[in-house]
């Protein structure tokens, strides 16, 4: 067995589920296969099936009545035992609309409602991640069915995470700081981006971890950003190492930034991590239901401009989950978009305030966890959060 949550939870999730799509008058809702961003976009398929990981595709077909149905593209039969939560999994070897027609004809259904969730408006992918042809196939098939959009629909039902979710990401967040301690072991004068990367990533699959997982880490001189792709660069003396550190446990994803320097570091620098941290507690503190990202966005601005000739820069804050999880503060439309939005208990966010000099290059930014809960707002990490510096 791999991985997943109880049973329970797959009852609590498609009740939920099911009684949002009764409301909105949908028959059946397709959740479309898609590894793209390190499977982020196939967070709702995994989400009512607890089928993912390690690039696994699965296309969802999810009826208001009836037996959910996963299509798998390869070992369907080894997906049907490694879990339990759907009894009917097939082998779809990629013929996603084929296979929705299959089972919407099954279900009977060629003049109801069909939801896809991901036709449109994802965080990260706002023209969507279902293939225009397979959309096509489907209303040709049906000419009598209506087409919605059902991502919002799973969006918001995503974005409040249960005790049981909670426990998933707290136990992703654990691996992360394993990756962390094995970070600090690893990165000396000497040893390349490439090796350190191998044994982070190491840590994280010998600890429960799976791949693909948003990973993220370079090394260099005064440096502040990461180019996303590990190389063979050879750390130097003196060198940052920036990035973000994702580890998946069961398809949840908590993410940490923090932030190192190998040997002396640079005090400008180690300032601006210092009030990205400052900045942190104060947003942290000020996280309960009911306060607003707007709210939110203005003690970050605060206390950034508070601390000298800084400023502040994006994102602040994006929620955490099985993917493509919403809210998030990325950028200024963002802020438009939810400055309003209240939170709500069992929302979970990456907290990563960036700090930048008024004038001139570079940033900072250090980072954890959070969730939401009725009292106020935890972190989900132990770490101590400041600057890591590794000696030499």
């Amino acid at each position: 067995m791999v991985p997943q949550l109880s049973i329970q939870e797959r009852d609590r999730r498609y009740t939920n589920v099911r009684a949002e799509m009764a409301k909105r008058g949908i028959d059946v809702l397709l959740l479309p296969a898609n590894t793209g961003r390190w499977e982020q976009l196939q967070g709702d398929s995994r989400y009512l099936t607890s089928i993912g990981g390690f690039a696994t595709e699965m296309f969802t077909v999810f009826p208001v009545h009836g037996e959910v149905t996963s299509y798998v593209f390869n070992r369907a039969g080894w997906w049907q035992k490694a879990q339990n939560w759907v009894a009917d999994v097939r082998d779809g070897r990629n013929r996603w609309s084929q296979n929705a027609i299959e089972r919407i004809k099954e279900l009977k259904l060629e003049k109801g409602t069909i939801g896809i969730s991901g036709l449109a408006g994802l965080v990260r992918a706002p023209e969507g991640i279902i293939p225009y042809t397979s959309v096509k196939n489907i209303q040709e098939a049906f000419p009598q069915a209506k087409v919605v959009n059902a991502t919002e629909m799973m969006q918001e039902i995503r974005a409040i995470k249960s005790a049981e979710e909670v426990s998933f990401l707290e136990r992703s967040a654990a691996i992360i700081e394993k990756a962390i301690e094995a970070m600090k072991q690893t990165a000396k004068p000497g040893v390349s981006e490439k090796e350190v990367y191998a044994t982070m990533l190491h840590a994280m699959l010998s600890n429960g971890g799976e791949l693909p997982t948003l990973f993220f880490l370079s090394a260099g001189p005064n440096l502040y950003n990461s180019s996303f792709v590990p190389t063979d660069y050879v750390i130097q003396n003196g060198d940052n190492l920036v990035g973000e550190i994702e580890a998946k446990y069961g398809g949840y994803a908590a993410q940490a930034v923090s932030p190192a320097v190998v040997g002396k570091p640079n005090p400008a620098y180690q300032a601006m991590v210092e009030i990205s941290r400052s900045c942190f507690d104060a947003i942290l503190a000020a996280m309960k239901p009911g306060v607003t990202f707007g709210n939110l966005f203005d003690i970050y601005t605060r206390t950034v401009e508070g601390a000298g000739p800084y400023s502040w820069n994006h994102p602040m804050m994006h929620a955490r989950g099985l993917g493509d999880d919403g809210p998030a503060l990325m950028g200024d439309k963002d802020l438009e978009r939810f400055a309003k939005l209240e939170l709500k208990a069992g929302m979970t966010f990456i907290l990563k305030p960036q700090v930048r000099p008024t004038e001139g290059k570079g940033r900072a930014s250090v980072g954890d966890t959070v969730t939401v809960t009725e009292n106020g707002a935890r972190r989900l990490g132990k770490r101590d959060m400041k600057l890591v510096v590794i000696d030499v």
